[in-house]
């Protein structure tokens, strides 16, 4: 395995030219925490948009029908796809007690019912592979529990016409979801990679996750960082080499899809990707 020599001690990237790879029709902006200003520039760029504001368990909690409502109106109206992040905080469906597997079950069976309000045509979920769990047979369970859990989920997928990426968040190697997406085996399921989640949780090169993803790669997540945190920076504010990273995706010949998760630094994003010009 190649691995990294900078994690967690590279170097700012500095000015960098444009890096115009990207169809417009394969971004997405990602509607999470200024979902106003989000949908705005999806709209004004002729971009689509993955919501993320019925992922927190807080809005969950809540009566947000009418919320659904109005957000359904108004991704509709956008040129781009629409996609839909899942519920993440807590959401371990890897755990042995059955009744908390029962709360993570109703809240993914939930997203569903949002993405199907929301026209999306998939769902990202995080992986939730703890790597702080040092036990030889943690690897072994995560796997065995994801493929008792994973069936039924992909069973409302079929049958609402949306599929699932799974992606990589606090994982420090690909092997594991590249073995599960081999073992559950449907076409309903595939992996989202987030770069700058390999930037701050794992040693090994961008191009060792692309090549064992392999043909389950389907989506990506882009944003920057520090290589400390997970800050969601603006594209060329932290340590992510924005032209390698899109060179390498570039080159794995595959019609992936991309969602910038970069918050209030999604303009200035777009133009280093060069999708600011010829606007709407």
């Amino acid at each position: 395995m190649s691995k990294r020599s900078n994690l967690g001690h590279c170097k700012k990237t500095g000015p960098q030219s444009r890096v115009l790879v990207i169809p417009r029709r394969n971004v997405l902006v990602a509607v999470f925490e200024h979902p106003d200003y989000e949908l705005r520039l999806a709209r004004e760029f002729g971009l689509g948009a993955e919501v993320g504001v019925f992922a927190w368990p807080e809005v969950l909690a809540t009566d947000f029908r009418d919320r659904l409502k109005r957000m359904a109106r108004r991704v509709n109206r956008l040129d781009g796809i629409v996609g839909c992040h899942g519920p993440f905080v807590d959401t371990m469906h890897t755990t042995l007690d059955a009744e908390i597997l029962k709360v993570v079950r109703r809240r993914y069976i939930e997203a569903f019912d949002i993405a199907e309000s929301l026209g999306a045509r998939f769902i990202v979920f995080h992986s939730q592979y703890n790597v702080v769990v040092r036990i030889p047979s943690y690897p072994e369970l995560y796997h065995k529990q994801s493929l008792r859990f994973w069936p039924d989920i992909i069973r409302q997928a079929e049958r609402r016409d949306i599929d699932i990426y799974i992606e990589n968040m606090f994982d420090d190697s690909p092997a594991p979801l590249r073995r599960l997406a081999d073992a559950l085996d449907s076409e309903r399921l595939n992996l989202c990679l987030d770069p700058a989640h390999c930037l701050v949780y794992s040693e090994l090169d961008l191009s060792e996750w692309i090549a064992v993803f392999g043909p389950h790669l389907r989506h990506v997540h882009l944003s920057d960082s520090n290589g400390v945190y997970d800050d969601h920076l603006g594209l060329g504010q932290g340590c992510l080499r924005l032209p390698e990273t899109m060179a390498l995706f570039k080159k794995a010949k595959r019609n992936l899809t991309y969602t910038l998760e970069t918050g209030k630094h999604t303009r200035a994003s777009l133009r280093r990707l060069g999708l600011d010009e010829h606007k709407k």
